[in-house]
């Protein structure tokens, strides 16, 4: 599955659209640009126009769904990359609904989403996006697996969301633990935790200013949260430049790759 801020899963949409970016500069007259209708990435641009396109097939999307029903994102998105196959539009939740990939996002609103929610909303189709239910199923994943190993490219709410999922199952499941799973009993409180066994994280940011995008793999093991003995690595690099990387590499050398789990009941709502 993906967990994934609402500006990586929307703002894809401008490429995926046709539309695109391209290079430019951070040393620029940002008053210049702003009258120019250009926004900056640091040094890359992208034109605000597409980005009201992009919003607009969004709204169009939100207007075909149902009036004022209590989605979870994976619902949404999973419904969104529905939509956008069938236009043909090959962006990331496009790809991930072909493969039965969940896709959450737990900030959602934070991102061009938020502004489409008011623009259907003006229209007279209110969005409600359940985020009691979409935690209760998100962890739910952590009771019907036995392992679970996770790649954090940057960090942020779609890090915290992930490492919760080592240590949320004991409140949902009233401390009692899970069977078939390898879980460890903290004595002091009597509470159940799984750490992720496997963890790979691609960060620019360091430890020593205390936010999550920093914050190392072993201190994450004293949350529980990270498992003592399972494997880690931690890669300090630019994502654009280390995931295809990574990507490529593994695309050579893995000639085995196993069955994915079957997470098409979370999807049982909606379809």
């Amino acid at each position: 599955m993906l967990v994934s801020t609402g500006a990586n899963i929307s703002e894809d949409l401008i490429d995926a659209m046709g539309f695109g970016y391209w290079q430019g500069s951070h040393q620029v007259d940002d008053q210049e640009l702003l009258e120019s209708d250009v926004n900056r990435y640091y040094d890359v641009y992208g034109k605000e126009t597409d980005y009201r396109e992009m919003e607009l097939l969004i709204t169009d999307f939100l207007m075909t769904t149902k009036r004022s029903h209590p989605y979870t994102s994976s619902e949404l998105l999973y419904l969104f990359g529905k939509w956008l196959n069938k236009k043909k539009i090959p962006a990331i939740v496009a790809t991930a609904a072909a493969h039965g990939v969940p896709v959450f996002s737990p900030a959602m609103a934070d991102s061009a989403y938020g502004e489409t929610f008011l623009m259907a909303k003006n229209q007279g189709h209110p969005i409600i996006l359940d985020s009691v239910r979409e935690f209760d199923q998100f962890v739910g994943i952590g009771e019907k697996t036995k392992e679970v190993g996770v790649i954090y490219i940057g960090g942020g709410v779609p890090k915290d969301f992930t490492q919760l999922l080592a240590i949320s199952v004991s409140p949902r499941t009233k401390d009692e633990g899970v069977k078939g799973r390898r879980g460890h009993l903290r004595k002091g409180l009597k509470e159940y935790y799984y750490p992720h066994r496997y963890a790979i994280q691609i960060t620019t940011d360091s430890p020593q200013w205390g936010g999550l995008s920093g914050c190392t793999l072993e201190e994450a093991i004293s949350w529980g949260k990270i498992d003592i003995e399972g494997k880690r690595a931690v890669c300090y690099c630019d994502a654009t430049i280390a995931l295809p990387l990574i990507a490529h590499a593994l695309n050579e050398r893995v000639s085995f790759r196993r069955k994915a789990p079957d997470l098409s009941w979370l999807f049982k709502d909606v379809t």
